[in-house]
């Protein structure tokens, strides 16, 4: 299994088979993410050059994610900034605006360690707060309602959004226009969007066709007139692979099937039981997200071991712990009926929550309702487990001997990566609520 320290190695009880082993093997780019970049922006898909878009332009904002996404900020950012130096841009008419969603605040100590201390110097950066008073109405959506977003990027004259492409537990990939909505978004559009769509049936990991969470967010895209996209696609190494550039629907869509080819994982059938580790993933709620892929590769009744080699924080931080402790409260033992009755009634499940909170107590607590869930961690302990409705053990090897004993003759999944494999599926295998 991999982690952020390395491999971690097990054996399984002879009595259980490995149906699938999910082993990607990357063929690496000899491209540095500087020389992807350039290429990118020059040839663009569906646009002009970016430097022929940015002529006579002058107030540009460029969005950009916070840090629970893997994107290498710098390394794009600064040739990036470059570039636009070089088609006529001055750094006084760029701004940066940090898109957070609903997340807590990046700490003012931590931009210069993520986006770079020279660059900091050089352009203005901005945080964006979901709940400020000056966010800027730019038209309605059906589900997620009025479209309010951070003023600087609704009075810009060019919108740019950098981000990643990777499989996403309900927009069916990240990177796009998710810039928009969730990342620039005011808390209650983004609230209503996520909470009446997470479970919608085409709402699934993988999934660009079809899916209404999907497409409530492009038309976001198209109402903030979201006008040039920057997004990494990565192998199953989380080393970037390839750079796409242009429009943020025509990019994108040339940037899933880039994340498809490289991260693509055909399942035939669930198996009782799936090994998964949380890598890339180090976040306390998204360390959760690689759920999503095990749950629709096992059985209900099944046992999923998700391995998390580091938890940022050295583990769950208290907000999230005590939002599962409400959550199973107001559940009183009926998981599925409270989020089927908060989707109909438009609520999140704790009301003022941060929405990644919210979805990973959603799909968590969907999740431990059809499998038994068992973490491996070190940097967790048995009380945090048990908050989030898990067993818990401190090895992968551990988890698999006590899964054993409920299951000693098993099927198996192994995803070493499970934060970035892309599960292929028949239609069957597709969970519904």
């Amino acid at each position: 299994m991999n982690g952020h320290n390395g491999k971690t190695y097990f054996h399984l009880p002879e009595s259980w088979e490995v149906i699938k082993h999910a082993v990607l093997k990357p063929e690496k780019t000899n491209k540095s993410i500087s020389e992807l970049l350039r290429d990118s922006i020059a040839n663009p898909i569906g646009t002009p050059p970016l430097s022929q878009l940015v002529k006579d332009k002058k107030k540009i904002v460029i969005i950009v994610d916070d840090g629970a996404r893997p994107t290498p900020k710098k390394a794009i950012l600064t040739p990036l900034v470059e570039h636009l130096r070089e088609s006529g841009v001055q750094h006084s008419q760029i701004t940066v605006l940090i898109g957070t969603g609903t997340h807590r605040p990046v700490p003012e100590a931590e931009i210069g360690q993520l986006y770079g201390e020279a660059l900091c110097k050089e352009v203005r950066f901005v945080i964006h707060d979901c709940h400020a008073e000056d966010l800027v109405s730019v038209g309605t959506l059906k589900h997620g309602g009025d479209l309010k977003i951070h003023a600087l990027a609704a009075g810009a004259d060019l919108r740019i959004a950098v981000g990643s492409i990777l499989p996403h537990p309900f927009a069916g990939f990240g990177g796009g226009a998710k810039a928009v909505l969730p990342g620039i978004a005011s808390y209650e559009c983004v609230r209503d969007h996520h909470v009446e769509l997470m479970i919608d049936k085409g709402t699934f990991v993988g999934n660009r066709e079809s899916n209404l969470f999907l497409n409530e967010i492009l038309e976001a895209g198209r109402l903030a007139k979201l006008d040039f996209i920057v997004n990494a696609v990565y192998d199953s190494d989380d080393d970037v692979k390839a750079i796409v550039a242009g429009h943020f629907e025509e990019a994108h869509r040339a940037g899933v099937e880039v994340c498809k080819k490289e991260l693509g994982v055909r399942f035939d059938q669930p198996a009782d039981v799936t090994l998964i580790s949380a890598f890339p993933y180090s976040e306390g709620p998204q360390v959760l997200k690689p759920l999503c892929v095990s749950n629709v590769v096992t059985k209900k009744g099944g046992a999923v071991i998700l391995y998390a080699s580091y938890i940022k924080g050295g583990g769950f931080a208290e907000p999230l712990l005590g939002a599962f402790d409400t959550a199973f409260a107001k559940a009183g033992g009926d998981v599925k009926q409270l989020i089927v009755d908060n989707t109909r009634d438009h609520k999140p499940l704790i009301p003022g929550l941060a929405m990644d909170f919210n979805s990973a107590l959603n799909m968590t607590m969907l999740f431990a309702s059809r499998a038994r869930m068992v973490l491996a961690s070190e940097d967790a302990d048995k009380a945090q487990a048990a908050r989030l409705g898990f067993d818990y053990t401190t090895s992968v090897q551990d988890a698999i001997d006590r899964v054993a004993k409920v299951f000693p003759k098993a099927t198996v999944n192994i995803l070493p990566s499970g934060g970035v494999v892309l599960p292929i599926i028949p239609e069957s295998m597709r969970v519904q609520w």
